[in-house]
């Protein structure tokens, strides 16, 4: 990977020469794979593609040739690198602190995408530096830019910080498999079933395998819901009377009446827009061949985490105190009695409701046509127990590609799963509808949505329901599936910190066995 920094400043690498771009403007990031992201840097005018203008601190996807205007500058794709020719090579990995690196390290001398490891065919291993603070290979501070070979037992150091080279899949001998296989044979021979079983649960993998392997379990929630709202036994023409909505859908923060839609209209409705729709997303993974899906109790029923069922109620209590306040004065000066209407003002009362919960399956295209709509089989009150059991209306997987996480032998529910230090990986969708699927949605996509592996260890030591980790996540990411490097499921990513990376947490692997094994009554 490469990191290209734009911006006013000389020291970016490509400077652009207009009082209207910041100094530090925006990020152009190649990968490995061929792919280009943009990301805005918070500028002051803006970073533009297709004329529409990009969220700042989110990376979009891309393609050489694209109209992209930095404030009044247009991006000259004659000052962007060609990709590099990699034919020589059959495997590569990035190492650095992003979370799109294979082998993700952090540190303040760390840089983004810090060092390459590179797979020769001829099955030679080359690491590549280029970074700031630089790389050492057995205490030598190699070259920038240039391959220097490397052994498995190399000791490996990014900007002080060493590297776990062992994650990566290393070519092997042949002799030493010859050997192996010898030696495999003698103890199934000699001891039996249960050493070979033993030898087949310890089976490490690396984080790619682990991201080919489960990949396509993986789907994109979306979700859309509304509140009620009742007072006592006032009717709707009452309700109405007052300026009382019987049914509230959140657009952000701002409250829209939507009493005179049913939920279909409600669906369609939000369906027809591309911004402020109301929508949200999550993260599954399939579980079964009859398209039962793993995600978090609070994608299906996000009412039970939020503040905004007290905001509201408050807001209409306060209102209606107000009105009935103004007519009790009125009647009190015209018949020297007031109304009994203030019993009302305790009795209002404001609950969740979900319309609907759907998927789109990791590599479709994100289209309302492609959305397959779920049920939900299973989903409690307790908010600790932050997991819920969906499936797919047509009871089976959506398309052929999809494979499924088989939990009754792929799931480790014990203590020592969870210990802290322990290697894990977590792979979703995070930022979901962000600000730039639209102006996505104007470009071919044969990709479709693509979900993103983020690698990291378990810093927290578990408590009665969670389990803390350093993976990066973002809002979009819950119900993310969290497996260890024996391609075992140990938890569930249910929550972070937005403010800092690196303080993550998920909900244990026994509460997805619990609820499986006793489900919720509906």
């Amino acid at each position: 990977m490469r990191l290209l920094k734009i911006g006013r400043e000389a020291g970016n690498d490509i400077v652009l020469h207009s009082d209207k771009v910041s100094s530090l403007h925006a990020e152009i990031t190649l990968l490995d794979s061929g792919d280009i992201q943009l990301e805005d840097k918070n500028s002051r005018n803006g970073t533009y593609i297709m004329n529409q203008r990009i969220a700042p601190g989110k990376p979009v996807n891309i393609r050489r040739g694209d109209a992209v205007r930095f404030a009044d500058v247009e991006l000259q794709w004659s000052q962007i690198p060609m990709p590099e020719d990699n034919s020589a090579y059959k495997a590569i990995y990035g190492i650095g602190s992003n979370f799109q690196n294979d082998l993700q390290i952090s540190g303040a001398t760390v840089s983004r995408y810090h060092a390459t490891i590179k797979i020769g065919r001829d099955k030679k291993v080359y690491i590549v530096d280029h970074s700031k603070n630089g790389t050492t290979v057995n205490s030598v501070k190699i070259t920038p830019n240039q391959p220097y070979r490397i052994k498995k037992s190399s000791k490996v150091v990014c900007g002080g910080v060493p590297v776990d080279t062992s994650r990566i899949p290393w070519p092997s001998n042949p002799w030493k498999w010859v050997a192996g296989i010898a030696a495999a044979l003698v103890i199934v021979a000699g001891v039996g079933f249960g050493i070979y079983q033993l030898s087949i649960s310890s089976k490490k993998y690396t984080d790619g395998e682990l991201f080919a392997r489960y990949n396509h379990s993986l789907a994109m929630m979306v979700g859309v819901y509304h509140y009620n709202v009742t007072v006592g036994d006032m009717t709707p023409q009452m309700m109405s009377l007052f300026g009382i909505p019987q049914k509230v859908l959140l657009v952000g923060n701002r409250p829209l009446d939507v009493s005179q839609m049913s939920s279909n209209d409600l669906v369609n409705w939000v369906n027809e827009r591309t911004k402020d729709s109301g929508a949200y997303t999550g993260t599954g993974f399939f579980i079964s061949e009859d398209g039962m899906v793993i995600t978090n109790l609070h994608v299906v029923k996000p009412w039970l985490f939020s503040n905004a069922r007290e905001v509201l109620q408050n807001e209409i209590s306060k209102s209606l105190a107000e009105k009935i306040s103004t007519i009790d004065v009125a009647r009190t000066f015209i018949s020297g009695s007031a109304t009994n209407l203030s019993a009302y003002i305790s009795q209002v009362k404001v609950e969740g409701e979900l319309d609907y919960i759907a998927l789109i399956p990791q590599g479709e295209v994100f289209d309302p046509n492609n959305i397959i709509k779920c049920r939900v089989l299973s989903a409690g009150e307790e908010k600790e127990k932050d997991v819920a059991l969906v499936q797919t209306i047509s009871m089976r997987l959506p398309t052929s590609k999809c494979s499924f996480v088989n939990v009754k032998d792929s799931m480790d529910v014990s203590p020592e799963a969870l210990k802290v230090g322990s290697h894990i990986v977590t792979m979703g969708f995070p930022f979901g509808l962000d600000d730039e699927w639209e102006v996505i949605q104007k470009r071919d996509n044969e990709k479709g949505i693509q979900a993103v592996s983020n690698n990291g260890n378990i810093t927290q030591e578990a408590s009665e329901f969670t389990f803390g980790f350093n993976a990066m996540s973002y809002h979009g990411a819950s119900g993310s599936p969290i497996f260890n490097d024996n391609g075992m499921l140990i938890g569930v990513l249910n929550s972070g910190n937005p403010e800092t990376q690196g303080y993550n947490y998920g909900v244990q692997a026994k509460y997805v066995k619990e609820l499986l094994e006793n489900p919720h009554k509906k």
